[in-house]
C-alpha cells in the first residue's frame, strides 16, 4: 500500500508533493535490517504488573487520603454484599457424578513442612494458602466460544458444553491498576484482585458471580490437582538443564562442563528438540493425586500431601483430582457455604493437654496424622509395677578384684 501510494504520488505534476505528504502522514522510511518480529514477550519471563496511573502519582497528600478512605468503605461493602450472596446460595452436601466438574481455588505456595502420622512415620506437606477468593465471572461457553481462540478449543469439548468461571485472590489497592481492568471486579461488587485465574465448569456445578470461596470447598481426605509454574532457573548449561554427564576430567581443557557434538553430520544442521543450554524453568506443569491432609479454618490454609510446582509465593490453581480411584464422590455441591457449618462440640480437656486455648485454631485433620495436643506416651499401671531386679538392657561390669 505504501508503495503504490509513492508512486502514484511521484507521477504526478508537482513531485514536491511527496515529501509534505509522508512527512505529515508521519512515514519513516529508512531502512533497516529486517529483524524477528515479536508480538508477544517470551513465554518464560515473569508477568509485569499494570503500571500506576500518572494521576495517582501527581495527587496531593489531601486526596490521596480521601481516596484511600472511599477504597476502604467500598471494601467493605463489598465484602458484606458477598457474605449475603454466599448465605443466599442454596449449596447442599450430595453425590457429585462422574461427568461434573466443580470450580477450584486459587491460592499462593507458603512452603513446606513435615507432618507425622499416628504410628511415627514423617510425610513432607506442601502448605496452600487460599487468600480471600472470589467468583469474579461466569462465562457461558456460547459467548466463550465466539470471544476467543481459547473458547473455540475449550467450550465445547468431549465432556460437552464447558462455563468457563474466573476466581479472583489477594485484594489489593484498585488506584495500581487500569479501569479496564477495575471493571469486571465492580460488576462482580467484590473488591480489586491481585491474581486471576479460570477453571472450566459444568452447569450443574455452576457458582454465582461474586460468591466468595473457602477452604473448605476441599474435604479432608480428598485428593486435589494443583497446576502452576515451576521454579525458574534462568539460563543453565547441559548438565544442570537436561542431567548430562559432562566430559572427562584428565586431558580435557576448558570442556569439562560442555555439551561437546551436536550431531552434525548429513546435513549440517541443528534439529529441533536437541538438548542443548537455554532457559531452565518457569513452564506449565500439573501435579494430580495429592491427597489434603489437613485444614486450617480461621488462616485459611491447606495442607497437601507431597510437593507442588512452583516457588514459594507462586500462585497456583487448586481443583479437583479427575483419576477415576481418586475422584470426588460426595461433597459440598457447587462449593461450601456458611449454610453447611455445623456446630462442633468442644472435647473435653484432659489433664495431659496444656495447650492455651487461645493458641489453638479451628482445624480439620486427616484421622492419620498425630496432633500435638493429644498425649504421646500413655503409662498405665502395668507399667509403674516393675519387677525388682537387674537392668537387663545395660551390660554387666566385672569387678575388679584388687
Amino acid at each position: 500500500m505504501l508503495r503504490s501510494l509513492i508512486s502514484n504520488v511521484t507521477t504526478g505534476p508537482t513531485p514536491e508533493w511527496t515529501g509534505r505528504i509522508l512527512m505529515a502522514s508521519g512515514i519513516n522510511l529508512n531502512q533497516q535490517r529486517g529483524r524477528r518480529r515479536t508480538l508477544t514477550p517470551v513465554p518464560w519471563l515473569p508477568p509485569i504488573k499494570e503500571r500506576i496511573p500518572r494521576a495517582s502519582v501527581l495527587m496531593n497528600e489531601e486526596t490521596k487520603s480521601l481516596l484511600e478512605s472511599v477504597v476502604e468503605k467500598e471494601r467493605l461493602v463489598s465484602t458484606t454484599l458477598a457474605r449475603q450472596c454466599a448465605q443466599e446460595t442454596h449449596v447442599s452436601v450430595s453425590d457429585i457424578p462422574e461427568s461434573s466438574r466443580r470450580v477450584g481455588l486459587v491460592v499462593q505456595k507458603i512452603g513446606m513442612i513435615p507432618q507425622w502420622t499416628t504410628d511415627g512415620n514423617r510425610i513432607l506437606c506442601t502448605v496452600l494458602q487460599v487468600d480471600e477468593n472470589h467468583v469474579v465471572s461466569v462465562t457461558s461457553p456460547e459467548n466463550w466460544y465466539k470471544a476467543s481462540a481459547v473458547g473455540k478449543r475449550k467450550a465445547y469439548n468431549r465432556q460437552g458444553p464447558m462455563w468457563r468461571v474466573t476466581v479472583g485472590t489477594s485484594n489489593d489497592n484498585p488506584t495500581k491498576y487500569t479501569l479496564a481492568y477495575r471493571k469486571q471486579f465492580l460488576k462482580a461488587g467484590i473488591p480489586t484482585k491481585a491474581k486471576v485465574g479460570s477453571f472450566l465448569v459444568t452447569e450443574d456445578a455452576l457458582p454465582t458471580s461474586g460468591q466468595p470461596l473457602d477452604a473448605r470447598h476441599f474435604s479432608i481426605g480428598q485428593y486435589v490437582t494443583v497446576t502452576g509454574k515451576t521454579i525458574d532457573w534462568g539460563f543453565q548449561g547441559g548438565m544442570h538443564r537436561w542431567g548430562m554427564r559432562g566430559q572427562p576430567t584428565r586431558r580435557t581443557t576448558k570442556s569439562h562442563r560442555r555439551i561437546g557434538s551436536v550431531g552434525s553430520v548429513g546435513d549440517a544442521r541443528i534439529w529441533p528438540g536437541k538438548r542443548m543450554p537455554g532457559h531452565m524453568g518457569y513452564e506449565w506443569r500439573t501435579v494430580s493425586g495429592l491427597e489434603v491432609v489437613r485444614i486450617n479454618v480461621d488462616k485459611q490454609v491447606i495442607y497437601v500431601k507431597g510437593s507442588v510446582p512452583g516457588d514459594i509465593g507462586e500462585t497456583l490453581l487448586l481443583k479437583d483430582c479427575l483419576q477415576e480411584e481418586k475422584r470426588l464422590r460426595t461433597g459440598p455441591m457447587p462449593t461450601w457455604a456458611p449454610s453447611l457449618e455445623t456446630i462442633e462440640e468442644e472435647p473435653e480437656s484432659s489433664p495431659e493437654e496444656v495447650v492455651p486455648k487461645n493458641l489453638l485454631f479451628h482445624e480439620q485433620f486427616s484421622p492419620k496424622l498425630f496432633r500435638f495436643t493429644s498425649p504421646s506416651i500413655a503409662f498405665t499401671d502395668a507399667d509403674a509395677k516393675k519387677a525388682t531386679g537387674r537392668d537387663k538392657t545395660k551390660a554387666k561390669i566385672a569387678k575388679v578384684k584388687k
